[in-house]
């Protein structure tokens, strides 16, 4: 693996703060208050501080760990065995159509479904910590 437990696991406590909010397409913040309202912080728009780390994160990746962060979701989404990892890794990487920061943002309970697929694929021993 490309990619050690504990940065996935960083990684899920950040998607999870970014999961729980609604997304808002004509989001604006108020530039004549320091203050954050409470419900801006449940909203993103297109500029969100929390998207932005967690997209620089996984463009900061290479490919194969790119890939191997998808095989996480899609095993933790039931697509998958947690003992097929190494496979899942391979189909990650043939079907890349879109940036892979994209794919995963985009995709819901991001944090959540990669958690149940790093948990599987530990279960499952083919994890082998970077």
């Amino acid at each position: 693996m490309n990619i050690a437990e504990k940065a996935v696991r960083d990684l899920i406590v950040r998607a999870r703060g970014y999961d729980g909010k609604e997304q808002i397409d004509d989001l604006e913040r108020d530039q004549d208050t320091a203050e954050t309202d409470a419900v801006e912080t449940l909203q993103t728009g297109q500029t969100d501080e929390g998207r932005d780390e967690i997209e620089a994160w996984i463009d900061g990746l290479d490919e194969e760990a790119q890939a191997e962060l998808v095989a996480l979701y899609w095993i933790g989404r039931g697509d998958f065995e947690g003992r097929d990892f190494p496979r899942v890794v391979n189909t990650a990487r043939e079907r890349r159509t879109t940036p892979t920061a994209d794919y995963l943002l985009g995709a819901p309970l991001m944090g959540d479904y990669i958690e149940i697929g790093l948990d599987a694929v530990i279960e499952a021993d083919v994890y082998d910590d970077a």
